[in-house]
């Protein structure tokens, strides 16, 4: 296997661990840790929202619901130091009970730290409540193990 083949086989293992992460460290880290995996100057699509720069985006999703993310198999295409990724996602809610699916188109881009995520779009396909039977119990967020 040439040493290209094998940069880029590491280079989508970063890409997927960076993807990996955003849902995770919502759930189970503070928000400073999951904003540790954008840009300075990251912009984020959301609800016709364009949040621009880590302060907006920690200003406006800090105050969103928590709750389970499951992130989906991503499609990854990358050219030099820049990644284009494609994913579904399902989320719910634990306090409002309601959930949404939809996917992310992500920009990711290599720099000193690492691959970090430059601008995010995310496309919410279907949002409901869950019905009363099948409702998440109250967890708190960031989780803990101890």
């Amino acid at each position: 296997m040439s040493e290209a083949a094998i940069e880029a086989i590491f280079d989508e293992l970063a890409v997927r661990r960076v993807l990996d992460e955003y849902c995770l460290r919502l759930e189970a880290n503070s928000f400073d840790d999951w904003l540790d995996l954008f840009t300075d100057d990251s912009i984020y699509e959301v609800y016709k929202l364009i949040l621009r720069g880590q302060a907006e985006i920690r200003e406006v999703l800090s105050k969103a619901p928590h709750g389970t993310h499951i992130g989906g198999p991503a499609r990854i295409t990358i050219k030099d130091d820049t990644a284009e990724t494609f994913q579904n996602y399902l989320f719910v809610a634990t306090n409002a009970d309601e959930w949404n699916v939809g996917w992310y188109d992500r920009s990711l881009v290599r720099t000193a730290d690492g691959w970090k995520i430059a601008h995010t779009r995310v496309r919410i396909g279907r949002k409901d409540s869950l019905p009363a039977n099948e409702r998440a119990g109250k967890i708190a967020y960031p989780i803990s193990f101890a």
